[in-house]
């Protein structure tokens, strides 16, 4: 019937009866998917200040939509995870270039190679990714959520330290070299802290998934924490923008940056960031549903009644047919 699944091609079924009757979230899951590349484009290929009003209003349209749709639960659990992405504005562009300056740029900088600091770190990175899953399913996977937000939001902000000691220099001035203390320091414990950090939250985006729709459900969130990711990164490069770094040809100034990282990197995250686990998250084990979607019985109701009355309408249809001699051509037709 038309509420039956159908093929769409080999090895991909559509799911009529369900797209009908939960056609609005479906509709909701698929334009936020559209959320970060439309800004990314409009950042891009404007100025920076209209791609930031631009993404406060994706960002608003973003909440509203969540709030509507979806039932407060779910609200909630999505924008707490919402404002965490949001709480740590990225200082990244600042420090790639204050890591990769030239000695004409500055002189007494680590002016380490772009081979350096994107491949050899990007495969430590990989390693200490694997590292940090193993850890987190032997001692952190028990916690409640927000133990394990607040623990890995505030040991992730203190990672950060470490970029900050060798912007001031303080590591050569004891006798490390940048090479060494950056990669036992930044390029390692800065990617366990993330990875950390990023284990729990993605299991609330999976945990909130609707029955019946899990897969839309995790690209929802998967959609708005690449947006508030994206949207992190435009402000701080807006931050430094705003606050007269001279980054590249002679002579630059990297002397704000200390106090950016410290503010935009460690402060605000961590004061930020409780308050969103706080008031939002919900303080249960991570075995533990988030939503009781029987009880909220979410999409359903109404709709469902509507659903079972056209059946018995069709089936007391096809019954006096029947009592009329119309038999099995009129089954046909109402097929």
């Amino acid at each position: 019937g038309g509420r039956g699944m159908t093929k769409l091609c080999k090895g991909i079924m559509f799911h009529r009866g369900m797209f009908q009757k939960k056609k609005t979230p479906f509709v909701a899951i698929a334009l936020s998917g559209l959320a970060a590349p439309v800004v990314s484009i409009v950042s891009t290929y404007s100025d920076m200040n209209i791609g930031l009003v631009f993404s406060g209003f994706v960002l608003v349209a973003l909440v509203v939509t969540t709030y509507v749709v979806f039932p407060r639960q779910f609200f909630r659990a999505q924008f707490g995870l919402m404002l965490l992405c949001l709480c740590r504005i990225r200082m990244t562009s600042g420090l790639s270039y204050f890591y990769t300056a030239n000695s004409q740029c500055l002189p007494d900088g680590p002016q380490f190679s772009y081979t350096f600091y994107i491949t050899l770190t990007g495969i430590v990175g990989s390693v200490i990714h694997l590292i940090a899953v193993i850890l987190y399913q032997t001692f952190m996977s028990s916690w409640k959520y927000r133990p394990a937000l607040i623990f890995s939001m505030v040991l992730g902000s203190l990672a950060t330290i470490v970029d900050l000691i060798i912007i001031m220099r303080w590591n050569v001035a004891i006798g490390i070299p940048d090479k060494v203390f950056f990669l036992l320091g930044s390029a390692t414990f800065e990617n366990l802290t993330n990875i950390l950090h990023a284990i729990p939250m993605a299991a609330i985006g999976a945990k909130l998934a609707p029955p019946g729709m899990e897969a839309a459900g995790i690209a929802y969130s998967t959609s708005i924490g690449t947006f508030c990711f994206m949207v992190t990164n435009l402000l701080g490069s807006a931050v430094l923008k705003w606050s007269g770094m001279k980054t590249i040809g002679e002579d630059c100034d990297f002397d704000s940056l200390p106090g950016l990282v410290v503010i935009f990197q460690i402060l605000v995250p961590i004061l930020g960031g409780i308050a969103a686990i706080m008031l939002f998250i919900p303080n249960v084990h991570q075995t533990e549903p988030l939503i009781d979607w029987k009880k909220e019985r979410w999409y359903e109701g109404e709709k469902e009644s509507e659903y079972e009355t056209s059946i018995e309408d069709e089936e007391g249809s096809v019954s006096e047919m029947n009592e009329k001699g119309l038999g099995s051509e009129g089954e046909k037709n109402l097929v």
